[in-house]
């Protein structure tokens, strides 16, 4: 299975993880993950390798960002999460063979591969983006005997600029650690954590997530306006919840997430859509259909586009996609019932009855 990557895969990894990133990214975001993508093919290649190709105990490492992706104020550049990566690789007893990304689009993983000569695997902590660490753990938010080595990086010391973190310990405490680096750094930052090996992933993780992204990437490509949000739900064996007007936006940036709420009316009905980083519950007609880890998404009812819920202002119109969760790959991190109370606490809805 292992195969190079090309410029047409870029492309489809763009479209199906903007998508799966679930709120997260849109079109802002196009740019500077094409860039990474593109960047990561001119520096040596990527070379995509299914889980299953690799020995049980063989080390790979998580490359990705760890903040609020749409409203805060930050800065960040490739090279970032290069140096998170081999940072984590000095502190390593044994070098991996691979990077996995927290979740798609994982465009920074890419680079990590082609940066360092490590492959790309297919697989990611969760197939649909997640807003805490411990939710991209894979079940280690439960297991606090077990330790993690996380590093984040930003700047440079010829800039006078450089900030890093390293911290060991169990996910939970060194997560609260990243997320305060991610504060510090104006909202988000570059990461890495490991080691974790084939064998593990694969019994925790998402092991697939990638060629989901591409063949969900490739089927949107395939249509355009309302036929790709209908060739979306198609691929996604999902629905299409409602396609209207955004007549509520209230999230805001604090703390290092985005929290609020998003309402969408349509002639069918209308959503309320919680919001912690990414979409993380759906309601409709004052009845949940949807909770995090399901899918839901946004696209532009005209165009196709992926729009992100810093991009959905009250007045725009989207269409709303839910899909259940086994439609996708997920990895034991996202139903982790150790991870929920800090979420449903922060935005004052029940969850885990819903799981």
């Amino acid at each position: 299975m292992a195969r190079m990557l090309t410029v047409d895969d870029v492309e489809a990894g763009l479209v199906g993880g903007l998508l799966l990133s679930a709120g997260g990214s849109g079109r802002n975001a196009v740019a500077k993950n094409r860039g990474l993508g593109r960047m990561a093919l001119d520096y040596g290649g990527v070379r995509l390798v299914a889980l299953n190709e690799l020995a049980p105990d063989a080390t790979i490492i998580t490359a990705t960002a760890v903040g609020a992706p749409g409203f805060a104020n930050w800065q960040i550049k490739p090279r970032d999460s290069i140096n998170a990566a081999r940072r984590l690789i000095e502190k390593l007893d044994k070098p991996p063979v691979g990077v996995i990304c927290g979740h798609v689009p994982g465009f920074n993983a890419w680079l990590v591969a082609a940066a360092l000569g490590l492959d790309y695997i297919d697989a990611a902590s969760n197939g649909r983006g997640h807003p805490t660490v411990k939710m991209g753990g894979m079940g280690l938010a439960s297991r606090l005997d077990l330790s993690i080595t996380q590093v984040a990086s930003s700047g440079s010391k010829a800039e006078n600029s450089e900030f890093a973190i390293e911290v060991e310990g169990d996910i939970v405490r060194t997560s609260n650690v990243m997320r305060q680096a991610a504060v510090i750094n104006g909202g988000l930052i570059y990461a890495a954590r490991g080691p974790l090996t084939a064998g593990f992933i694969g019994e925790n993780g998402a092991p697939g997530s990638i060629t989901f992204q591409l063949d969900l990437g490739r089927a949107m490509l395939a249509a355009s306006g309302a036929d790709r949000v209908r060739a979306t739900v198609e691929f996604l064996g999902g629905e299409l919840l409602v396609d209207g007007e955004v007549t509520e936006n209230s999230v805001t940036y604090g703390g290092g997430f985005d929290l609020g709420q998003m309402t969408v009316r349509g002639k069918n009905g209308e959503a309320v859509l919680g919001v912690y980083n990414e979409f993380m519950t759906a309601d409709f007609a004052g009845k949940r259909v949807a909770t995090f880890p399901d899918m839901i998404g946004t696209l532009d009812p005209l165009t196709g586009e992926v729009v992100s819920i810093s991009e959905s202002r009250p007045g725009s119109r989207v269409a709303v996609i839910i899909a259940h969760r086994s439609k996708f790959p997920v990895g034991k991190g996202a139903l982790d019932p150790a991870v929920f109370p800090e979420v449903e606490k922060a935005m004052g809805v029940d969850m885990r009855s819903y799981l």
